[in-house]
């Protein structure tokens, strides 16, 4: 993979290792060290228990559970399951897009670019499952807030095919279907458990993002498949 993730995933740490626990009683740690500990574990737990049981049956005291944390400290960060649920997402989707658009920045010719960009995010979700449940699947089921961002994800995909050669530029409807496509072999994966294969499928849909652009010969060749 090009690039590594300049942050912690949420759902990647458990949120009652020792190393994140917070003393018991008085203390002269900052408030804000607490703060953003506190609200840390409560985005991990929640990737990992809607990872584990779904939005819809996950309850607030489950991702209270988990965290390590009373029900008044949670209020303290989120007021309700759904703000919790968007925050984990925004959070996640921030560091897996930097590192995304940071490899498909590097130099290089622009096929070479759009594969090591979708090779990055593949390998991303693989190592991190409980969020690219969250992320990909879950927020179908989190409420029109959760679609929208989701639908917001998507778009931001496409002005990588801005920067893509020749004339005329692919339509703003074949840019869709593209982005589509690929969103949708990643949601089976990710739905039927098969996440850590994803890398697996950078071939095939490096292939099918070229083909439109450059033909079947070169992209045949940028994915490995000539």
């Amino acid at each position: 993979m090009t690039g590594a993730v300049e942050g912690a995933i949420p759902g990647s740490r458990s949120a009652t290792s020792p190393d994140r626990l917070l003393p018991r009683g008085r203390h002269t740690l900052p408030r804000e060290f607490v703060a953003h500990t506190q609200r840390d574990r409560l985005m991990d737990a929640m990737a990992q228990m809607v990872a584990t049981k779904g939005y819809t049956s996950t309850s607030l005291n489950d991702v209270c559970v988990r965290a390590g944390v009373s029900t008044k400290t949670f209020y303290q960060h989120f007021d309700s399951k759904e703000s919790c649920f968007l925050a984990t997402f925004d959070h996640g989707v921030e560091l897996v897009q930097r590192t995304v658009a940071g490899a498909y920045q590097e130099q290089g010719e622009w096929p070479d670019r759009i594969r090591r960009g979708l090779n990055t995010l593949l390998h991303i979700l693989a190592a991190e499952p409980a969020f690219a449940t969250l992320a990909v699947v879950e927020s179908l089921a989190a409420g029109p807030r959760a679609v929208e961002r989701r639908r917001t994800l998507l778009a931001s995909y496409h002005p990588f095919f801005a920067d893509a050669p020749g004339r005329p530029p692919l339509s703003p409807a074949v840019i869709e279907a593209l982005v589509g496509g690929v969103y949708q072999v990643i949601y089976d994966h990710v739905a039927t458990g098969r996440t850590a294969e994803l890398p697996e499928r950078l071939p095939e849909l490096t292939y099918f993002l070229l083909a439109p652009v450059m033909g079947r010969v070169v992209a045949q060749d940028v994915a490995g498949l000539g």
